[in-house]
C-alpha cells in the first residue's frame, strides 16, 4: 500500500480542528449581522434623539403659534440642534434662508422641521388620530414633522443613508369665561315685575333693592351645575350631559337658590320666586343659555379653577327668556308709569342663535350673543288743550337684533392667568323703532320683518291723526375692548353702543313724523295749531316711553343701542405634548 493513501485516509478521518473551519466559513455572516446590529442600535439612538427634540420644538411653538417657525428655529440653535425649519419654499437657519432645494448641497444642517398650525380637540369621542385639524382656526396646537438623514457606519458602502420621519402635536390650552348682557343703571320694579312675571307665568312683587340684591349677586357656573345635577339626581354625568338636558324652570331657579356661596337673603328671593310658579310647565336647555365647551367631556364637579361667574339676575332673565322664545308675551301696565293714561306691550322672543348663549366659557373664536327682540308697545296719553284733551295713542314697534361679543385674543404673559388679558370684539345689537301697526301675524316670525303701516292717533268727531315714523341705530363696526388683569380680578364691565341712545332715538322718531291731519271742526283751532300741540304731547311721551321701553328690555338683558361685556375669569396651561 502506498504511504500516500495511509495518509490520505487518516486526514480523512481526523476531526480535529472542524470547529475553526466552521468559524472561518460563519465569520463573514456573524461580522455582518454585528455592523447590521450596530447600524441598527445607532439609527434607533437617532431616532429617538430626534424624536425628543421635535416633542420640543412642537411645545414650543404651541406656545408661540405667532411666530411658531421662529420659536423652534430658536430652540433647535439654543440646543445645538442642527435642524432647519421650513418655511414655503425657503429653510430658516440661525445663519440665514436659503431654498429649500439646495439642502442637499448642505454639509451643515443634517435634516428640516415643517410646522403646521392647526386646532386640537381632546374630546374622547373623536379617534386619536382625527383630533388634530390642521389649518382649523382659532389656532391652539402646532404639529411638528422633523426629518433627518441617518448616519450609518458599515452599511453605507451597500445602502443609501435612510431617511428618518418623526412628527409631534402639541396644544396649549387658554380659556376665558365672558357674557354679553345690560346692566341695571336704573330701574322701574313695576315695569320689571309685570314683565318678568309674564316671561315667567306668574306674579312677581320684587321691591327695587330686590332687583338690585339679585344683579349684585353673582354665582358660580360650575358651583350652580353641581347644584342643577344634584336636584335632578343626575350622577356621572358631564357638563355635556347636563347641557342638553330638558330641565323645568322651576327646577332652574330652585337649583340657582340652593347655589353654594349665595347669601340668604338672595336665596330666599329665588325661593320666593321658584315657589310662585307653582305646577308650571316651562322647560329650557342650558346649553341655549350658556356654554362650557372645554369642560364638555368632564364629569360635573370637575374644573382646574377657572373663575366663570354670573349675575343671579341675568340667570333668571336668561332662563324666563328662553323658556318663552318662539311665543307672544302680552302685558298690560295699566296705569303704573308715570306720565301714561295706559299701556299695553306684546314681546316676541327669538330662538337663541345656536351656539351662541349670552355666557360661554371658551377659548378664541368663542361667541356669546343676545336675543333678538320684539317688542310691540301702545301707550295712551291725554292731549293738551288744543286736541281739545282726547286721548293720543301711539303705537310703537322696536326690533332689537342680536348684540354679540366674540374673544378675539387671549394673552397669558408668563403663562399664568393672574398675568393675563383677554381681547373682546363687540357689536351692540341694531335696533329699529318705528311708529305705526304692525302686521300681527308676521310679529312672531323672525325671518322677516313684519310691515309698518301708518296708524291712526286720534279718531274723533273733531279730529283725526294718522302717523307713521321710523329711525334706526346701527353701528356695525366691531368695537375692540381690552380686558387687563386688574379689570378681570375687579370684575369691570365694559360697554360698546351705537352713536345714538334710546332717549335721543324715541324723541327724533316723535319729532319727525310723517303726519295726515285733519280738523274737522275748525272752531277748535287752526291745523297749525293742532299740529303743535300734537308735537308738545308727544314731546311729553319721551321720558314715560324711555321707561318702559328700557326696563321691558333690561328684563331680557338688553338695552337698545348698547351691550355691556364682562370677563370674569382666564385659565391659562402651559403647552403639552399631546401626540
Amino acid at each position: 500500500m502506498d504511504i500516500r493513501d495511509i495518509g490520505l485516509r487518516a486526514f480523512l478521518r481526523d476531526r480535529a480542528g472542524n470547529i475553526g473551519i466552521m468559524a472561518a466559513a460563519s465569520s463573514a455572516l456573524v461580522i455582518g449581522v454585528l455592523a447590521l446590529g450596530v447600524d441598527y442600535g445607532h439609527l434607533t439612538l437617532q431616532r429617538r434623539s430626534l424624536q425628543h427634540a421635535s416633542d420640543l420644538a412642537s411645545i414650543v411653538a404651541a406656545a408661540n403659534l405667532d411666530k411658531a417657525e421662529a420659536a423652534a428655529l430658536a430652540y433647535f440653535t439654543a440646543n445645538r440642534k442642527r435642524l432647519a425649519v421650513r418655511n414655503g419654499d425657503r429653510l430658516m437657519t440661525a445663519s440665514g434662508d436659503f431654498p429649500f432645494a439646495a439642502l442637499a448641497m448642505r454639509d451643515d444642517i443634517d435634516g428640516y422641521a415643517e410646522i403646521v398650525k392647526g386646532r386640537y380637540s381632546a374630546d374622547p369621542a373623536i379617534a386619536p388620530e382625527d383630533r388634530f385639524v390642521a389649518g382649523a382656526m382659532p389656532y391652539n396646537a402646532a404639529k411638528v414633522t422633523t426629518m433627518a438623514s441617518g448616519d450609518l457606519f458599515f452599511a453605507q458602502s451597500l445602502a443609501a443613508r435612510p431617511d428618518i420621519i418623526v412628527r409631534s402635536v402639541a396644544s396649549a390650552s387658554e380659556q376665558a369665561a365672558f357674557s354679553v348682557g345690560s346692566r341695571l343703571a336704573s330701574l322701574d320694579g313695576g315695569v320689571l315685575n309685570k314683565v318678568l312675571g309674564a316671561l315667567l307665568g306668574t306674579d312677581i312683587t320684587l321691591s327695587a333693592m330686590d332687583y338690585r340684591a339679585l344683579l349684585d349677586a353673582d354665582v358660580d357656573l360650575f358651583a350652580f351645575s353641581e347644584a342643577l345635577a344634584s336636584r335632578l339626581r343626575l350622577t356621572g354625568a358631564t357638563y355635556d350631559d347636563l347641557l342638553h338636558s330638558e330641565i323645568g324652570l322651576g327646577d332652574f331657579i330652585g337649583a340657582l337658590g340652593g347655589t353654594r356661596g349665595l347669601s340668604p337673603s338672595v336665596a330666599a328671593l329665588l325661593n320666593g320666586v321658584g315657589r310662585s310658579l307653582g305646577s308650571t310647565q316651562a322647560r329650557i336647555r342650558l346649553d341655549k343659555l350658556m356654554s362650557l365647551e372645554p369642560y364638555k367631556a368632564l364629569a360635573v364637579g370637575r374644573t382646574d379653577g377657572l373663575r366663570a361667574e354670573a349675575s343671579v339676575f341675568d340667570l333668571l332673565n336668561a332662563a324666563a327668556g328662553i323658556a318663552n322664545s318662539g311665543r307672544q308675551i302680552s302685558v298690560d301696565l295699566g296705569t303704573t308709569v308715570p306720565g301714561l293714561a295706559a299701556v299695553k306691550l306684546d314681546l316676541a322672543i327669538g330662538e337663541p342663535p345656536v351656539g351662541t348663549p349670552f355666557l360661554a366659557v371658551g377659548q378664541e373664536g368663542s361667541i356669546v350673543r343676545t336675543a333678538q327682540t320684539r317688542v310691540k308697545l301702545t301707550a295712551s296719553v291725554d292731549g293738551l288743550a288744543a286736541l281739545a284733551g282726547l286721548r293720543v295713542s301711539v303705537p310703537l314697534y322696536v326690533e332689537v337684533a342680536n348684540a354679540e361679543a366674540a374673544l378675539s385674543a387671549i394673552t397669558c404673559m408668563g403663562g399664568t392667568p393672574t398675568n393675563a388679558s383677554v381681547r373682546i370684539k363687540a357689536v351692540p345689537g341694531v335696533v329699529e323703532i318705528a311708529l305705526g301697526n304692525v302686521d300681527t301675524a308676521a310679529f312672531n316670525h323672525f325671518a322677516s320683518p313684519p310691515r309698518v303701516t301708518k296708524a291712526t292717533l286720534v279718531d274723533s268727531a273733531l279730529i283725526r291723526i294718522a302717523a307713521l315714523g321710523h329711525v334706526d341705530a346701527a353701528n356695525l363696526t366691531p368695537e375692540t375692548l381690552v380686558f387687563s388683569p386688574q379689570d378681570i380680578q375687579a370684575d369691570r364691565i365694559k360697554s360698546v353702543s351705537t352713536r345714538d341712545t334710546l332717549t335721543s332715538m324715541t324723541g327724533s322718531l316723535l319729532r319727525n313724523l310723517d303726519l295726515d291731519l285733519k280738523v274737522l271742526i275748525l272752531t277748535i283751532g287752526t291745523p297749525k295749531a293742532v299740529g303743535t300741540a300734537l308735537a308738545d304731547t308727544l314731546a311729553t311721551l319721551t321720558e314715560p316711553l324711555d321707561i318702559v321701553l328700557y326696563n321691558t328690555l333690561l328684563t331680557l338683558g338688553i338695552r337698545i343701542g348698547e351691550a355691556d361685556i364682562r370677563v370674569t375669569g382666564v385659565s391659562c396651561q402651559r403647552p403639552v405634548l399631546v401626540q
